[in-house]
């Protein structure tokens, strides 16, 4: 420690050091357990055969598959920095693959929650023309899209970072400050802020197309009588839609709250330079690391959210799934009698 240093800081400076090492050992392994099974659910129950034609459940499949390479790829290094030497921090291909992965599935996400609104925007609104465009194969060519964009962007990341610094948050990091400026306006405006931004917007032209086809199919009932056959097929579709919007303005949410507050950090580490003590350094650190795994906590949510406000919708394939392991568990321990 410096000689400048009280020993009232000193004591903070350690106590803070060894908090931030507790909470990367235990936070992180909780969500890596919960993310990493929780995902692993998401992707084979979204691949049930029933939903997995709804554009909708495409995007939250492929992103269920970015989660778990972010939580994976990301939460594990952090594990064992806890316990034990980081690899990525002494192995530059390492920390150059790690970094990549992680920054590049991060915005494949939030990217396609971008693409999930625009669909419920699509699918609600009272024009024929827009909800034609609401198809799984616009959905596969939009999710391209999105994984090359993501790519492309953050490919600096080859070039920009490098393991066994010294004088760096982390010796897996940014090699010169005009690199870390880049990486942190990437990460808060492409990766974060656009995208909820685009989100919130066709989230509110959604909220607006219910409130005209409601409107629409007022008067359509008033003018004219509509077949009980009719009215049963619309009731199931706008029930699906209805599970469908609580799920995706639900992710919204809690990506907005887990995931803002790191980017206006970065926002804020990017364009101020500042001279800090040593305390004020320790202090900052502290902070990137509760807001970091908070970003991971979100990547780790989607499994349980889908489960309170997907209704039937989800929760008819997951029944189906957990029939089908006590079927299996079943069948084993019969033949092993």
């Amino acid at each position: 420690m410096s000689s400048t240093l009280s020993p009232t800081e000193t004591h903070l400076i350690d106590l803070l050091i060894d908090i931030s090492l507790q909470i990367n050992r235990y936070f992180s392994i909780f969500i890596f357990i919960f993310g990493t099974s929780g995902n692993i659910l998401n992707i084979i129950i979204l691949s049930d055969r029933t939903i997995r034609h709804i554009p909708c459940v495409f995007f939250f499949f492929i992103g269920s598959i970015a989660s778990l390479i972010s939580i994976d790829f990301g939460l594990i290094t952090r594990m064992l920095s806890g316990w034990a030497a980081d690899p990525t921090y002494t192995i530059g291909w390492l920390c150059k693959l790690r970094t990549f992965l992680v920054f590049a599935s991060r915005p494949i996400v939030f990217w396609l929650f971008v693409l999930a609104t625009i669909d419920r925007w699509l699918s609600s609104s009272i024009y024929n023309h827009y909800r034609k465009l609401s198809t799984i194969r616009n959905a596969r060519y939009g999710t391209l899209v999105i994984i090359m964009m993501s790519i492309v962007v953050y490919a600096q990341v080859f070039y920009c970072y490098e393991a066994n610094l010294f004088n760096t948050p982390f010796q897996c990091y940014t090699k010169s400050s005009l690199c870390q400026i880049i990486t942190d306006m990437t990460f808060a405006l492409f990766t974060t802020i656009i995208p909820l931004l685009l989100m919130f917007t066709f989230s509110l032209m959604t909220i607006s197309n219910i409130h005209q086809s409601q409107r629409r199919l007022f008067h359509t009932t008033n003018l004219s009588s509509i077949l009980n056959q009719q009215q049963q097929q619309q009731r199931r579709s706008k029930k699906t839609e209805r599970h469908l919007l609580w799920m995706v303005f639900t992710q919204i949410i809690v990506l907005g709250t887990l995931t803002l507050p790191q980017a206006i950090q970065r926002l804020y580490a990017a364009f101020v330079e500042s001279f800090e003590s040593q305390l004020q350094t320790t202090i900052d650190m502290f902070i990137y690391n509760i807001l970091l795994l908070l970003t991971y906590l979100a990547s780790a949510m989607p499994f349980y959210i889908y489960t309170l406000t997907g209704g039937s919708l989800f929760r008819k394939p997951l029944l189906h799934l957990l029939q089908s392991i006590l079927s299996i568990r079943a069948i084993s321990v019969m033949k092993t009698n």
